[in-house]
């Protein structure tokens, strides 16, 4: 395959979105940084990892990896030769230094010189940083475009958002394909396109269509197990297929070549809930890695009916609901209401937007019961009322009230009682990630929420952002 040539400056096209060449005389915002070295680990870390050896396997939600003092210093980022611009910007997100995981991940076998890679950790762990390290070494020293799939548009938006803050400052360009959204250049003049699987498989087929595979370098795939899915994991695993098959067929045109797996698609997946790593890194010739470290302890509890167990289902304590809320066979109002009392927050995953909604309404409406039993309407002496940040609390309806989406009608009647909920219809994108509020957990506290209820789908990829 030949390389395609890169003068520092792209066309755009006039043509559709999914196409990949065209004329124009438009250049690209800026240039990509000079061809050179990108992600260079320091000298003797690897060696240094593997005098260390592997850690005995952690019990579930313990924080494991410790690394040697005089090893630190090596973990750091700006130790291992990122651009400056995407150096600061990490920093910017609190991200000064990788786990020892991480930095083994990157190490192992040829994972840097272009072998496939499956890896698993626990959510929060931080695979996405080495996917992101993967993708600035690719498309810098190489000048190779890549993909990063994942299954829902909401997801795919969002991860747009985020890599453009991330690459900007060096040139790197970043766009998407998701639902009926598409680039306005066409696809050359892109360097990192996120996409959903429909349209990422849409957009290999259409290069292998016109010759020009070669134009890609890596397959980034968040949420690997979504092979599993009856409904669209086959076309995960055709896609893939294909990828494999060309790249395999290729190798023995390039087996003269001094490093021939760097001209190869170096194809990246990773999650947290593949149950098979080893069959599906056999199949795609991929390094293996498994982790189960958490950078933060979790305690596991199952409720079922009125007992609470551990992970082990021990069971722990028996629960006594202090609100008796209609239609909450589940006491969920209950639990959050004990957790508040103990100077916690909450956060509530639900299965959909309405649901989301609706149940934010109906604790919101126990807070408001709660505030006037205690001015004497109905007065209890075991429950008392929530306690309220109240100028926190406006000052957040203000910033909603003069957003471009505007305060939602339902957030304007739970916000004042310390409840929010975030589903891909609600845009907070600019609350969360454009202010110095970088984590959730300051997130809560200065808005003074309670709670936060999200689906599933969208608030996941904020945390995967915010802690790694």
């Amino acid at each position: 395959m030949n390389l395609p040539r890169w003068s520092g400056k792209r066309r755009r096209s006039t043509l559709g979105s999914d196409s990949f060449s065209g004329s124009g005389d438009e250049s690209s915002d800026s240039p990509l940084l000079p061809s050179g070295p990108v992600l260079s680990p320091p000298p003797g870390l690897g060696r240094s990892l593997k005098d260390q050896g592997r850690p005995p396997a952690a019990a579930a939600g313990e924080c494991q990896q410790t690394v040697p003092d005089d090893q630190v210093d090596k973990l750091l980022l700006a130790n291992w030769g990122l651009p400056a611009p995407v150096l600061e910007k990490y920093h910017s997100f609190g991200v000064k230094k990788m786990f020892k995981w991480q930095a083994e991940c990157l190490l192992l076998g040829q994972v840097l010189e272009g072998k496939n890679l499956v890896y698993s950790a626990p959510t929060s762990a931080g695979k996405t940083l080495v996917a992101e390290l993967l993708i600035l070494k690719r498309v810098l020293e190489m000048r190779k475009k890549a993909l990063f799939i994942l299954p829902f548009v909401s997801v795919a938006k969002e991860k747009k958002f985020y890599l453009q803050s991330l690459f900007q400052e060096v040139g790197i360009k970043v766009d998407g394909y998701m639902g009926s959204t598409s680039p306005k250049g066409h696809f050359s003049s892109l360097d990192i396109a996120v996409c959903t699987i429909e349209r990422a498989n849409g957009l290999v087929n259409r290069l292998i269509e016109e010759n020009q595979l070669d134009l890609l370098g890596m397959v980034v795939v968040d949420e690997l197990h979504m092979l599993g899915d009856s409904h669209r994991g086959y076309l995960l695993e055709l896609l893939l297929t294909k990828i494999c098959y060309i790249t395999q067929k290729s190798a023995s045109c390039q087996a003269d070549l001094a490093s021939p797996l760097s001209y190869a698609v170096q194809i990246v997946g990773m999650s947290a809930t593949l149950p098979n790593l080893e069959l599906v890194a056999s199949w795609l010739n991929a390094e293996l890695y498994h982790t189960d470290f958490r950078p933060v302890p979790l305690l596991e509890s199952v409720k079922i009916g009125n007992s609470i167990y551990d992970s082990s289902m021990k069971l722990v304590r028996e629960f006594q609901p202090m609100l008796q809320v209609k239609g909450d066979d589940d006491h969920v109002v209950s639990l959050c209401y004990e957790t508040i009392c103990d100077n916690h927050s909450v956060l509530l995953f639900c299965p959909s937007k309405k649901w989301c909604e609706k149940l934010a309404d109906i604790i919101a409406r126990e807070f408001y019961n709660l505030h006037h039993q205690a001015e004497g309407l109905v007065r209890s002496s075991e429950i008392s009322p929530v306690m309220l940040e109240r100028k926190n609390l406006l000052e957040v309806i203000d910033q909603l009230k003069r957003s471009p989406s505007g305060l939602d009608s339902v957030l304007q009647k739970t916000i004042p009682w310390g409840v929010a909920f975030h589903h891909a219809g609600i845009h907070i994108y600019h609350l969360l990630l454009r202010s110095p509020l970088q984590k959730v957990s300051q997130f809560f506290h200065f808005c003074g929420f309670d709670f936060l209820l999200t689906t599933l789908n969208t608030l996941r990829f904020h945390f995967k952002k915010l802690y790694g």
